[in-house]
């Protein structure tokens, strides 16, 4: 029989590192930003972001992943809404460095990811085709495709022919996609004490 202090601090350690992975997510929803007294407004600063060349309000042309405040872009020719330019100058950017997981995307145009770290272009990642036919895809979830850190994300699309939602993204500082050291180390100390303790135990003595 193992004792009971040893089994306690095995569970702590393991329910340790299992917050560390599954907490700490966030996800920005713009669902507190209000446009008043217009019906969009440009975007700013949120969530510790800066976003450039992005607009919000309330969507009534294409579908928000939830509620109903995303991102979008102006058109690149207001007097032509028939223009399909394809621009890369909507940035998401941070002072510090963290994880991005992804965002949620409506509308006529496919979108690509290009991640940016201290100045240097890290690639393209992620890709969402043209809607298909007539009508807007509705909100689909486009991962982005890179586990490393980044300080800005550029979305590269359509300009006026896509929006943006539910911005997810993780801190560094939180563990990022593995279990932080000490709470790694403190989990296999702990099962080494449990094993330890059974090879102790009477049963296995007697055995």
């Amino acid at each position: 029989m193992l004792p009971t202090k040893a089994i306690k601090v095995c569970a702590t350690a393991l329910g340790l590192v299992s917050v560390n992975l599954a907490l700490h997510a966030t996800t920005l929803n713009f669902e507190d930003l209000n446009p008043v007294p217009a019906t969009y407004d440009v975007m700013p600063s949120y969530g510790g972001f800066t976003f450039s060349n992005w607009l919000y309000g309330p969507d009534t042309v294409y579908t928000p992943a939830s509620g109903s405040i995303d991102l979008f872009t102006d058109y690149a020719d207001p007097n032509d809404p028939g223009a399909y330019v394809i621009t890369n100058n909507n940035s998401i950017s941070r002072a510090a460095d963290f994880y991005f997981d992804g965002a949620w995307f409506s509308g006529y145009s496919g979108v690509t990811f290009e991640l940016w770290s201290d100045g240097v272009f890290l690639g393209a990642f992620g890709s969402l085709p043209d809607a298909v036919g007539v009508d807007p895809y509705g909100p689909t979830f486009l991962a982005s495709g890179y586990s490393g850190l980044v300080d800005t994300v550029v979305v590269s699309g359509v300009q006026g022919y896509y929006s943006m939602d539910d911005f997810s993204f993780r801190l560094p500082d939180t563990g990022g996609n593995i279990p932080e050291p000490a709470s790694l180390g403190l989990a296999l100390l702990a099962l080494g004490i449990v094993t330890a303790q059974a090879r102790k135990s009477p049963a296995n003595r007697r055995a």
